[in-house]
């Protein structure tokens, strides 16, 4: 028999009482093949061994609710066989596994289709007594998720939004614009003796260099609090629509950090009698993430913007009050200095040695200015 292909959508509990559309059996019958591949993919990712045999449990009874589909087309259900998945799930679940938690991007999707599928039956009068399923199909996926779901995604980013990204956007710039600029500039002087031709490449590596750290930087907090705004959502939806699972995540939060069980839970009841602390706590502690201080897009590019051309415009100015050897040599001393400074202090900031990071960040600077200017020699002889 075949089966097709439908949009991915969360899967619909099966019922006689369902009006027996042919077309609609069909995209049910559909919906389950590909929600029992989905879970089978899951359980076979899965390290933990109790979450695995969960999901594989999802995954077998998704399967028979697609035989039961099969029976309602006058199909043989023997003849049914696992399927694959359409394209918008399959790009989900690879991008899942490249950032590193399955779980973590695909389980507030199932989660909020199940609960659209609630409110799907309790608005429909010949599906209410369905709606029970759906949602013990949203409780199972939070139970298999549980306060460790996230873990991988927050691994993955690997800075805290409540930093806001600035500082480590501002370190970067200084660093960026130094190294590739002195590197620029060494390599078209190592080319040409004309100072102009030198001042302009500098600044076109400055302006260049400095927009295209701001808009990548955007781009990446941006993304970021996108990503944290979407998972407090699902936590919000978690209390909203499973309080008893919320307070059980909380109370197995601070089970975690040592404390008795029973105050745990007496924690946690406090705590969800007040959504919004409810919510914080959540977020805190299960996400990792303080949703009053996400990290702004815009303050990072210019964080980034800014530095980059502190650092870049090093190597700059000397070419716009003097030229040939003169400028090169006093442009490598500027950078050099700003290297030492740069590298010292980024040093001191994370605690180690100031001499070692000026020197680390001294070298590695200078040996690619040097290549790039041998470059920038044997392609302007080799041009005349």
């Amino acid at each position: 028999m075949e089966v097709r292909s439908v949009t991915f959508k969360l899967p619909m509990a099966f019922n006689t009482e369902i009006p027996q559309d042919p077309a609609d059996l069909r995209a049910y019958l559909s919906h389950e093949l590909e929600l029992a591949e989905l879970y089978r993919r899951i359980a076979d990712a899965e390290s933990d061994p109790v979450k695995a045999a969960g999901y594989a449990r999802l995954a077998q009874e998704e399967l028979e609710h697609a035989h039961e589909w099969a029976e309602q087309l006058g199909a043989d259900p023997d003849s049914i066989r696992r399927g694959g998945m359409g394209l918008k799930l399959r790009i989900v679940w690879w991008a899942s596994r490249l950032i590193g938690s399955e779980r973590a991007v695909l389980l507030p999707l199932l989660m909020r289709g199940e609960e659209r599928v609630v409110a799907a039956y309790a608005a429909h009068p010949s599906l209410r007594e369905l709606k029970n399923e759906a949602r013990a199909h949203a409780e199972e996926l939070a139970r298999l998720g549980g306060p460790g779901a996230f873990d991988g995604i927050r691994t993955a980013i690997g800075r805290s939004a409540s930093s806001s990204g600035s500082l480590r956007a501002a370190v970067l710039g200084i660093n960026d614009g130094l190294v590739s600029n002195v590197s620029l500039v060494m390599g078209v002087a190592g080319g040409t003796s004309d100072s102009d031709i030198v001042l302009l490449a500098g600044i076109a590596g400055l302006f260049a260099g400095a927009f295209s750290m701001a808009a990548g930087e955007w781009v990446s907090m941006r993304s970021q609090r996108e990503m944290f705004e979407h998972l407090i959502r699902f936590e919000g939806r978690l209390i909203d629509n499973h309080p008893r699972l919320a307070a059980e995540q909380i109370a197995e939060i601070y089970e975690s950090k040592g404390i008795e069980k029973e105050q745990a839970e007496a924690i946690a009841r406090r705590l969800m009698s007040d959504r919004v602390t409810a919510l914080d706590t959540l977020s805190k502690e299960k996400l990792g993430v303080d949703p009053a201080e996400l990290g702004s897009p815009w303050g990072a590019a210019w964080s980034s913007f800014l530095a980059f051309t502190v650092g870049a415009i090093f190597p700059v100015v000397p070419f716009i009050f003097a030229g040939g050897t003169t400028a090169v040599l006093v442009a490598a001393a500027a950078a050099s200095v700003a290297l030492l400074i740069v590298g010292g202090a980024m040093a001191a900031f994370t605690g180690n040695s100031v001499a070692r990071g000026g020197i680390r960040m001294f070298v590695v600077g200078m040996v690619a200015a040097a290549v790039t200017f041998g470059i920038g020699s044997a392609v302007g002889v080799a041009l005349d």
